[in-house]
């Protein structure tokens, strides 16, 4: 497909190995593999105009090839998804490049294009140098939790950080107590001008980066501008994020329990 300056670009970053999970993304979902479902859902948006897995490992690539998706090969020395990502973007004059999670297999296509076309047009205005998502927390469980990353912005909804501990600080006990304060947690989907994500790939590994172990922390330590979209409680439910074989239990259930939502997006199942 012929691609211009002003077409968008999506990226599934993907590799096979997992401390947690080892080989994710071809884990069975539903008789699927996992990388199918974010490529199927992925195609299913109006946005995108190509949609790429990018990978290091020949098994998902021939995985990806069976099921008619497009893949390309990376490098093996890519320290993150952000910099597979930008080896693709590379070699493709679009100027909007997505990277999409390949452990978001529920995602609904219409916030994908709700996304793509709001952080779109404050790329194009030079408002933002990335666009990412949040929703608010409502468990006190996944505010305490290092696994669910949480975000916080300005009145412009600029993000000020992301972290793995409750921010702003609040100790368990006063959590019930916290008055009107909403927390939100962080989507690892990410809307990029292709000109700084390729900056963002080369430069180093940040300090605040390597101590949270989050690489979008690298943005906020290089200066970029990152506006933080809000996705509703509903469309937040499906941004399931599989990163353990139990999460994976979980998003079966999603599915299952879905039926009517499934047939309305071409019966992903």
């Amino acid at each position: 497909m012929k691609m211009t300056a002003d077409s968008v670009l999506v990226v599934i970053p993907a590799r096979y190995p997992s401390t947690r999970f080892p080989g994710k993304p071809l884990a069975d979902l539903n008789g699927k593999p996992m990388i199918q479902h974010v490529w199927e859902r992925a195609t299913a948006a109006k946005r995108p105009n190509r949609i790429l897995v990018a990978t290091d490992d020949e098994r998902i690539a021939q995985a990806v090839r069976r099921f008619g998706g497009e893949v390309m090969m990376t490098s093996s020395d890519h320290r993150t998804g952000t910099e597979r990502v930008a080896e693709v973007a590379a070699q493709f004059p679009a100027l909007q490049v997505m990277n999409l999670q390949g452990d978001l297999p529920l995602f609904q296509p219409a916030t994908l294009d709700r996304l793509i076309e709001s952080g779109g047009k404050l790329i194009q205005r030079g408002e933002a140098d990335l666009i990412t998502a949040k929703s608010a927390i409502t468990s006190e469980e996944e505010v305490f939790s290092p696994h669910s990353v949480k975000v916080v912005s300005n009145e412009r909804e600029e993000a000020l950080y992301f972290s793995r501990s409750p921010i702003p600080y609040v100790e368990k006990d006063a959590f019930s107590k916290k008055g009107a304060f909403t927390f939100y947690k962080h989507y690892g989907i990410y809307l990029y001008h292709k000109d700084f994500l390729l900056h963002i790939a080369k430069s180093p590994e940040g300090s605040l980066e390597k101590m949270e172990r989050l690489e979008q922390l690298r943005v906020l330590e290089q200066g970029g501008r990152v506006r933080v979209l809000e996705i509703e409680k509903e469309e937040a439910r499906f941004f399931w994020e599989v990163n353990t074989p139990e999460d994976l239990v979980k998003a079966k259930e999603i599915l299952n329990a879905d039926s009517s939502r499934n047939l309305a997006l071409g019966g992903f199942q």
